[in-house]
This record gives structure tokens, sequence and C-alpha cells, in this order.
């Protein structure tokens, strides 16, 4: 039924004329308001659509009649709208109605579409501001006495988010203009808004109007939301998401179907007072006490979109769902109505002890902490009577006082922990408990990033609160507790502080410049690179920290040590004796104990790297030096940290991965791969020294051929020379490229493989290598044989094929074995696997510029670390988009920094760095692995620690 179905009796034309549009050309569409902020006397129906309002207030409620008044149709006013007061000629029926116009303030937002990013921004800027605003006016409605309420968010008596409105000036005006009975008023301290003659019915009537229509523009702007999140970018959407969150504890308040009666029961319920018959409502407070069986139910769904709306979203972005189901409304045991009530209380007692507690003691709970406790009893205990009267038992009596006794404690615990000082801090929205760092304007950004991934590391973080306290200049000096001089001492200090403070799972954001005063120095305020920041911390520790008697902070040192610091050696090849251009392959060991033990903090992402691959390659491949004596030069592995670094200072698209293999840099390998591998990097030297050559020469020849035809052909003969020259190294390019082909396909993966007919034995006769594994299936060799049937770790459908496909070749069983042998290849070339943990990201150009924390939790999904603001991004692939989205041409995002955590094998007790034996010094290493044997990690004391990182080869 709808407005347009109105009968034919006075009072049926009646209420169609107070519901005709205001052209009179169709009808409101009427929906009756319930929720927060809408009174229980009066009624009030809201056009959705127009903002325009029919308002219902009995004085005296007759059932059971039809109703007939002494009322003209033409005093009906449908643009400025007037009171009725009806009464009916055959009862003491007593209404009155009101049409009242709308104020105007479905504008304070623009309508959809809004098709681009800066569209959607510029809409939750306004719906947060309107939130403000709603919040603020709502104050003046339920204080009849309130005449001013401050517009600054640390003003006394200010409103939830008000600092929201009063950033956006546009709303505040709009509001003004359209509800004239406030001014905005400036004294001393703070400006404000004053309301006029606030107890004036004429100001009451439009203080309700103005939080309605409020109220409704949220919600229909929420309502065309749901489920169009395509329209967010991640950052949008989690500013959205909390929005949607904070509106749905307050403002909507179990959620948006809880705000307002659907079409056809509010048209039902208003014809029915009007024009009757009808039943007299009842009232809003205390309907426990006449619940029906229909009433209990509505009760349990009302419990369950509150949870649904407010209290569950909450939990999952805390991480707090793990153990908990929703309630269900199968009542089809005895046993259903306890069921429910104990997941009732679950949920509820989680969310307490997480967040609820501290919410409602919060700054952000504007009804104070008396109001919120109460509150939290009422939705603990909402669905007790409906459970009694739908599914009564027993275990539910059991399961109502348990759940009271166990809030009771719960409540008195929180009481008595925030007594103490825990929580005071406040609540703390980000995901999963973390804490955001402030930058009170010194560019403290580049530090803040770096010690964000440095708290991430949980066992460096354990080692710095664990470190001994400083003592103050009044305690007396002992070997373990003398006094820190100088950055070192206010790094340790600041780093306790502060990784104290980021434990606490309230604290939603702290302030490093303690710390980054210690790591800028002079410095503090001028932007720094992360990479030299993060030289500088380790200077700091390895270095400040040594000269203490007894050294106290051993085990700190140590554990960064451990954790973050690696090591090489360097393998030489010299010349022969005698013949300055001999190019034979016998490389030696370090002749000096610094080249045989070489500590690295970060490997250097040199230009020209498109992946993190190939800047460790480049990093352990051989260099050519320039020099006569040791022409070429290498760098091989002693030690890979468990948390391994690389850097670049170059703006870059640089194609990070999510995962890196080092088994090839750790297991031995044989002289002829050592010999090819240094065949593949004189050859691309060579490459690129040609390329180089031809780069400046074919510009010359073209400069000297212009010259020559200038001077009547004078440089004819040196013109002749250039092009011979250009031509001859030019013609060098395609058999080089040739051979670096052939020498990348013989070093595959970099490990020495065995001929496929040996790999094969006992699994696939000689005969059947040739005729399907070399000739069907086109393979030569291993990699191949790997790459086509075991690719990523897993059977491919081609064995499939071979075994059950057409033409089928194989029996299961030589399959099988050929698998079990791929299996096996598999996981000795990845037995030692590094996994992306973190990365810093650059936005900007030279010294201009912001920089900002990934880091990966646990479970898959990362945390993107603004300074203050944190987000959590679902895994990589949303990593890359967000970098690609905060680039543009103007200001490049760039990846600076990338830390692999190693990948923990049931081998594996600890996270401990890979140990590799390196040469003897002075020893010739004619054939030795590339990287030595590896060995188990034992004490490396601190040997190789001091100086300076390995810096990148020029």
């Amino acid at each position: 039924m709808s407005v347009a179905s109105i009968g034919e009796s006075h009072a049926e034309r009646f209420l169609g004329k107070i519901c005709l549009a205001e052209n009179g050309i169709g009808y409101l569409t009427p929906v009756e308001l319930q929720g927060e902020a809408v009174p229980d006397d009066p009624r009030i129906w809201f056009c959705k659509n127009s903002f325009n309002v029919v308002q219902v207030r009995v004085k005296n409620f007759i059932p059971g009649e039809v109703h007939e008044y002494d009322v003209s149709l033409d005093s009906v006013n449908l643009k400025d709208g007037g009171v009725h007061n009806l009464r009916c000629k055959r009862c003491t029926h007593d209404l009155q109605v009101k049409r009242i116009p709308k104020l105007g303030l479905l504008g304070l937002i623009q309508p959809p579409p809004w098709g681009t990013a800066q569209e959607v921004d510029v809409m939750l800027r306004k719906l947060q501001a309107a939130a403000g605003l709603f919040y603020l006016v709502r104050e003046f409605v339920r204080d009849p006495t309130r005449e001013e309420a401050p517009l600054v968010a640390s003003a006394s008596g200010a409103t939830r988010d008000v600092a929201k409105l009063s950033a956006d000036s546009e709303v505040l005006n709009m509001f003004l203009d359209r509800c004239n009975i406030f001014v905005r008023a400036v004294d001393s301290q703070s400006p404000k808004l004053r309301l006029h003659e606030c107890a004036k019915p004429r100001t009451r009537g439009i203080l309700l109007k103005a939080v309605l229509e409020i109220k409704m523009l949220i919600l229909v702007v929420v309502e065309h939301l749901q489920g169009e999140e395509g329209v967010f970018n991640s950052r949008q959407l989690q500013e959205w998401t909390n929005f949607q969150i904070e509106i749905h504890e307050d403002c909507l308040k179990g959620g948006v179907e809880a705000q307002y009666k659907t079409n056809e029961p509010s048209w039902e319920s208003l014809k029915a007072l009007v024009c009757g018959p009808g039943e007299h409502p009842e009232a809003k407070t205390d309907v426990e006490a006449h619940l029906t069986a229909a009433g209990a139910q509505k009760v349990l769904n009302e419990c369950l979109n509150n949870i649904n709306n407010t209290v569950w979203p909450r939990l999952q972005q805390k991480s707090q769902l793990a153990d908990l189901k929703l309630p269900s409304l199968d009542f089809s045991s005895a046993a259903g109505g306890a069921e429910f009530k104990l997941r009732h209380s679950c949920i509820w007692m989680r969310a307490v002890e997480t967040y609820l507690f501290d919410l409602v003691h919060s700054s952000q709970y504007a009804k104070g902490s008396p109001h919120g406790i109460a509150d939290i009893r009422k939705q603990v205990s909402r669905p007790d009577l409906a459970l009694k009267i739908l599914c009564p038992s027993i275990a539910l009596d059991k399961a109502v006082k348990d759940s009271q006794a166990e809030l009771d404690t719960l409540l008195a615990e929180k009481a008595e922990r925030r007594r103490s000082g825990v929580g005071t801090d406040g609540i703390n929205f980000n995901p999963r408990n973390s804490t955001g760092m402030v930058n009170p304007g010194e560019n403290l950004c580049a530090s803040n990033a770096l010690l964000q991934l440095l708290f991430s590391v949980q066992p460096f973080a354990a080692a710095v609160l664990d470190a001994p306290e400083l003592m103050t200049k009044d305690e007396p000096s002992s070997p373990s507790s003398r006094p820190l001089q100088g950055d070192a001492g206010q790094l340790v200090g600041g780093l306790r502080r502060l990784f104290s403070e980021m434990s606490h799972p309230d604290r939603a954001s702290s302030c490093a410049r303690d710390v980054a005063a210690a790591l800028y120095g002079k410095d503090l305020g001028s932007q720094q690179d992360c990479d030299e920041l993060w030289h500088r911390l380790s200077s700091l520790v390895e270095d400040g920290l040594s000269g203490l008697a007894g050294k106290p902070y051993g085990a700190l040192q140590k554990a960064f040590e451990l954790l973050f610091t690696g090591a090489t050696y360097e393998m030489r090849l010299k010349t022969q004796i005698g013949d300055s251009t001999a190019c034979g392959f016998a490389p030696v060991g370090p002749d000096r104990e610094d080249a045989a033990k070489k500590p690295f903090l970060t490997i250097p992402v040199q230009p020209g790297n498109k992946t993190l691959k190939q800047a460790l390659e480049e990093f352990t491949s051989w260099s050519s030096t320039g020099g006569d004596e040791v022409p070429w030069t290498q760098e091989r592995f002693r030690r890979i940290p468990p948390f391994l670094c690389f850097a670049s200072r170059q703006v870059s698209a640089l194609e990070w991965e999510e995962s890196l293999n080092l088994t090839r840099f750790v297991v031995p390998a044989s002289a002829s791969m050592q010999k090819s591998c240094y065949e593949q990097s004189k050859a691309l030297q060579l490459q690129s020294e040609l390329r180089d050559a031809l780069e400046h020469l074919v510009p010359a020849r073209r400069s000297a051929a212009k010259a020559n035809a200038v001077s009547c052909r004078s440089l004819e003969a040196e013109v002749t020379k250039l092009a011979d020259v250009c031509q001859h190294l030019d013609a060098q390019l395609e058999p080089l490229a040739a051979q670096i082909a052939e020498l990348e396909r013989s070093i595959g993966d970099g490990f020495e493989e065995l001929a496929l007919e040996d790999f094969l034995v006992g699994a696939v006769d000689a005969a059947k290598v040739k005729s399907v594994i070399r000739e069907r299936l086109g393979v030569d060799n291993v990699k191949l044989l790997a790459d086509k049937l075991y690719d990523g770790g897993k059977p491919s459908g081609t064995v499939a094929q071979l075994v059950q496909g057409t033409g089928a070749c194989l029996s299961q069983a030589e399959a099988d074995a050929m698998l079990a042998k791929l299996k096996s290849r598999w996981e000795d070339h990845h037995a030692h696997m590094f996994d992306i943990h973190g990365i810093v990201l650059y936005q900007g150009l030279g010294q201009w510029g912001h920089y900002v924390a990934f880091i990966r939790q646990a479970d898959g999904p990362f945390l993107c670390f603004d300074d203050e603001q944190v987000r959590e991004l679902p895994d990589a692939a949303a990593v890359r988009a967000e970098i690609a989205e905060r680039g543009s041409e103007g200001l490049p995002a760039s990846v600076r920094m990338v830390v692999f955590r190693r990948r923990i094998t049931p081998a594996d007790s600890e996270l401990a760095p890979i140990e590799l034996d390196g040469p003897q010094v002075s020893a010739v290493a004619n054939g030795t692995p590339v990287n030595g044997t590896k060995r188990e990690h034992t004490d490396c004391g601190g040997e190789g620690a001091a100086g300076d990182a390995k810096r990148p080869r020029t």
C-alpha cells in the first residue's frame, strides 16, 4: 500500500493532501523514524527524497474507530507547512498533525555519482563534517537551556568530531545560512556556535528538524554506498570503514535498518493513526515488560544487527574474532537460548576487554563514563527477557547469571587497571593495536619509518626492552649502570621509552623525537635518507656502546649484530707472473684480515638493477678493478643475517620480489660453475664497455664527418678510421650476446645439474628418457624438465597427461619416481628462502619528500605506517597498488629500503644468521667453493662488527 492508494473518506483525503509533494504532483514517501535523536512523542514520518516531514502528536487515542474531522483541505500549505489540530467528530480521538517543510540541509553533501578520487575525498570530508554537526546540534536538542557550544575540540564542553566540522567552513556556513536560529560568535578564548532564544517553541522545533535532516542525510549517503566499495581507493576504503564503525556506534546505532520502518509499515501506521482503525502505539520505554513472542524475536534481531554493524567490525579490525561465533536464532533445541546468550555474552565481553571500556572513558564518548558503563550493562543483558520468552531453560538462567557475574568482574578489573595507569593513553583504533608516530614538523618521517621496521623485529625490540636503564646523576655508579654519554646514551634511552610505549595495546601514537635527535645529530629538522640513518644507528649501537666497563649493553649489541649485520670475504684473480694479459681462472683468497670478514648492513641496489635478485647477483659477481696486478675481485658471503636489507638511493621503479632464494649463495659450487660465472661477468662487463664506447664514438663520428665537410675533406682519413672503429666494435656485440645467452643457459639457477639420464636413473629407463623426455617433451636438461613438470614446487598437469592422456607413455610408478626426484631437487634448491618483511617508500625528489613504511604481519597482511596514520593492506598486491597510487610524475614514489626475513624451517631452532666458512688469509683458493660450506651458527663474538657497512662499489 502507498499514499497513492488512499481511500475516499474525508480523513483519508486530508491525509493524502498532507502527504502531497511540494509541487502538488506525486506524493511523499514517508518512513517512520526511530533510533538515536528521534523523540518518543511526537512521532515523525520523514521523506528521504525531499526531506519534508509529517509529525503527529497524539493527545488522546481511541482505538477501533474510523475517524472523521472537521478540517478544510484548503488549509494544507504544502510549501510552508502548517499545524492541524484534529479532533474526531465521532469520538474523543485527538491529534496534532504538522506538515514541516525542509530546511535545505540535503545540499550539505554533493549527491552522487562521485566519479573521481577527488570527488570521493570531498564527499568523505563533508560526511565527517556532517557527523560533527549532528553531534553538536543534538546537544542543543537534549538540553533546552543550552545557549552555546564551542567549535574547538580542545575547549570545555566540545562535542564529538567538532574539529572536523570546523575544518569544513563550507558545511558550517551552509548550515548557518539554512538554520538562522544560530550565529557564530568569537570571544577571547575560542569560536562558538550561539543559539538565539533557546527555550522558544519555534527554536525547539527547528532544532529537532535540523538534527533529523542531518541524521537522514548521513543515513542516505551510507545506504547509497552499501555494496559500492569499488568507488574507494585503499586509503579511502579504510577511512570509510572507520567512519562506518564510529557512526554506527552512535548516530546510526543498531544499523541503518534500525533508524526507520520500511515504507509499507510506515504508511500503514500513519494511516491507522489518522484515519483509524488503529491501536495505541506502545511507549518506547520499558517495552520488555509487555513482550510478545513477535516482540521478543524483534529484540533478538536488533541485538544481532547491533553486533553486526558495530561490535563485530571493530573486533575484526583488532584481529579479535578467532574464537568467537555469531549468535544463532535457531531455537529448535532446548539449548538454543543458552547458546545464543553464551555467544552474545562472549562477543560483548571481548569488546569490553578490547576497546569498549576505554572508549566510554575517552573524550570520544560525549555522554560520559557512567552513562557508558550503564549502556554496556544494558547491551549485555538486552536479549535476556526475549530468550526466556522464546527458549526458556535452566541452562539459559545459568548463562544469564554467569554473564552478569563475569561482566561485574571484568568491569572491576578494567577499572582497577585504569586507576593504575593502564589504558589512560586512551583507546587505540589502529589496526592490530599498532602504534603510529607523530611527526611534529621536523622531517621525522625517515626515522619514523626506520623505527617502525626495527620495532617489528621482535628479538631486537625485546633486546632493547631488556637493556639496563640509564642511571640518573644522583644514583651511585656501578660497572653495570654507568651513565651513557652523548648520542649513544640518548639513543638507548629513547628506544627503551619508545618501544615500551609501542608495546602497550592502548597506545595509538607516540613521538620518537629524542631517538631522531640522536640519529640526525645537528641535522635534526633536515631531510635525511633512511639508509643513512640506518648506518648511523648501527654505528651508535656497535661503536658508541662499546666503551663501557663490564659491557652492560653487550646483549643489545649482539642482538643487533646477529639480526642485521652480514659479512663477506674478497676473492681475487691475479695476473699471471710475466704475462699481464693472461686471463686464467685461479682465484685466491684475501691477503688481509680486513678483507677476510667484511661487515655489511645493506646490499646496495645499483642503478640499472630492476629487481632485488639482480642487486644480489651484482653484489656477489666478479667486478673489474681496472688494475693490472688484481684485475678482478668478487665478494662471497661469510654470514647472511636473518633480516637481509637492500637499500637504494635512486628514484627508480624497483620490482621488489615477495621472496628471494639465497640457496645458490650458500651451497658449494663446482669449479666449472665458478668459472662459468666468472666468464659471464667478463662478458657482461665487455658488453657494457663496448656499448659505452659506441655511445660516445658514434656521435663523435657524426661530428667529425660534419667537420670534414666544412674543412674541404681534410679530415677524410680520421672520419674513415672512426667509422672503421665503430663498425669493428659494433660487430663484437652480436657474438658477445650469443656467448652471454649460452653462459646464462649453462649457469641456469646457479646449481650444478646432472645429465638427464643420470638424474632419472632408477626412475625412468634410458629408452623412455630419449623417446618421452627428450623427443616428446622437447627437454634436454634437468632444469627444463623441472620447469615443465614441477614448476613452483608442485606437479604440473603435464605429468598426468604422460600417464593417463592420449598416447600415455609412462606408468604411474615411473611418474611417481620421477616426481620424487624433482621434489627432492626442488627442496635442495630452495633450502634457504627469505620472505619480504618490510618496505620503506620515499615520495618526492631530492630533499623534498616523505617516507612511509609497509611491514608484513605474521599472517600475511601489511600495515602501512604513514607517521601517525596506520592502515592495514591485505597483501603484497595491495602494497604495490598503494605505491603506484602514491607516485606521480611530479612526485615519484620509489622504494628505498626492502628488508627480507629468513624463512624458518623445521630444522631451525631459532631465527639465526647463516654462517659460512671463509678462506684462510693469504691462502690460495684455486677451485674453492663460491661461498664456502654451510656450518652451524656459533658465537661469532664481535669480530667484524666494527666499521662502516659495505658501501656500493663504483
